[in-house]
């Protein structure tokens, strides 16, 4: 176990580089046991964050920990990271969700999620669900996805999994999806380079939606959310 860790280690020290060692252990947090993929996210100060996927393995004793597979820069919200984020207020929430509804103005490529849905200008981000739905009146307040306005930032997309119970002074749509043009915050989503994102997408494909995890904290505060998965009805984590 200890070998298996210190290679992911190493793995994503290569990847982002000296100095940039995560500052906690992923194999400590606690997750469903069918979990496959973890995502953690590390926002700093400046609205920039580094960001390593992970994926469950197997290890040549037989037990299970997680393996960095790739390891990324990106940017946060331009309120930071928060612990009690309001509706509008372009902060990035601090938890641990379940990942949900893979989508994207793009087709599909090979090895994404079979439930990957390429959305088209009818579809919405709806405010008061916080789900994707398709809506050909035009009438249903939320973000349209599928608008030229998203293009390149919405070629491929994964919900985070905040606020599911859509609690509405909380906002909806908080999503990781790509980058475009200049590194930039965003309006409370992550974003991360689109060959990453890539990357994510077919990750979540090799196992599914309900397997995928991602975690959101402060750089240097990650290691507080290790029980946050699963409380606060779905919203931030409380420490």
């Amino acid at each position: 176990m200890f070998a298996k860790a210190l290679v992911s280690a190493l793995l994503a020290l290569t990847l982002l580089g000296p100095g940039l060692m995560p500052s906690y252990e992923p194999d400590k947090f606690m997750l469903p046991e069918d979990a496959k993929v973890l995502v953690v996210v590390e926002g700093k100060e400046d609205n920039t964050c580094r960001v390593i996927g992970y994926e469950k393995c197997t290890g040549d004793n037989g037990k299970e920990s997680w393996k960095a597979v790739f390891a990324t820069e990106g940017n946060i919200g331009a309120g930071g990271m928060n612990l009690n984020r309001v509706r509008g207020d372009k902060s990035t929430p601090v938890g641990v969700w379940m990942m949900n509804t893979p989508f994207g103005q793009k087709p599909a490529l090979e090895g994404f999620p079979s439930d990957y849905i390429q959305v088209s200008k009818h579809h919405v981000w709806t405010d008061d669900t916080n789900k994707l739905i398709i809506d050909e009146t035009g009438m249903i307040a939320g973000e349209r996805v599928g608008a030229d306005s998203y293009s390149g930032f919405y070629d491929y997309v994964i919900d985070a999994g905040f606020n599911r119970n859509a609690v509405t002074e909380k906002g909806s749509a908080l999503f990781i999806h790509c980058q475009k043009g200049a590194p930039a915050p965003s309006s409370g989503c992550v974003k991360i380079p689109t060959e990453t994102m890539i990357e994510l997408m077919k990750l979540y494909g090799k196992y599914g939606t309900g397997k995928c995890f991602i975690a959101q904290g402060k750089l240097g505060e990650v290691d507080k959310l290790y029980n946050a998965y699963g409380t606060n009805n779905g919203l931030e984590a409380k420490y």
